[in-house]
């Protein structure tokens, strides 16, 4: 069961860059929850809760080191799908946000599932950059053309 959700947690990340053009499209696809074109604080929350629990392998809460380094691979992946070097620049650095050093806020080497849903909030507030409390695809877009 682990593996299949590992599995689908992955290609949840992957695929939809495999069939867009653009890393908007494919932030889109992945974190508009109810597909009407604009990404909100409790979507961006809802998607890195399921993002932490399919990397959460032992259920613990945490995610351990080895754990983080199966969610470094995936984004690595996800990154590497990209084959303009602009796109890939771009999107590296919104992975780059979900780091494990940026998400162990609290430096005990580990990420609790708050420490990753808090992240949501900086995340949010970074891609909606016409502060209407929504993120669309514009906002994604101009956000990361300034990375």
């Amino acid at each position: 069961m682990k593996n299949i959700i590992f599995t689908a947690a992955v290609m949840l990340m992957t695929t939809p860059v495999l069939a867009q053009s653009t890393p908007g499209d494919q932030f889109m696809d992945s974190w508009d929850l109810n597909d009407d074109g604009k990404v909100t604080l409790e979507e961006l929350v809802t998607m890195r809760g399921n993002v932490f629990n399919a990397f959460d392998t032992d259920q613990n809460g945490y995610l351990s080191a080895e754990e983080y380094i199966a969610f470094d691979n995936a984004r690595a992946g996800d990154v590497a799908n990209y084959d303009d070097p602009e796109q890939r620049a771009q999107m590296q650095s919104v992975a780059d946000g979900m780091s494990l050093p940026n998400s162990d806020t609290d430096g005990d080497g580990r990420v609790g599932r708050e420490e990753f849903l808090a992240g949501a909030d900086d995340w949010f507030v970074n891609l909606d950059t016409d502060n209407d409390g929504r993120i669309t695809l514009q906002d994604f877009q101009t956000a990361i053309s300034q990375r």
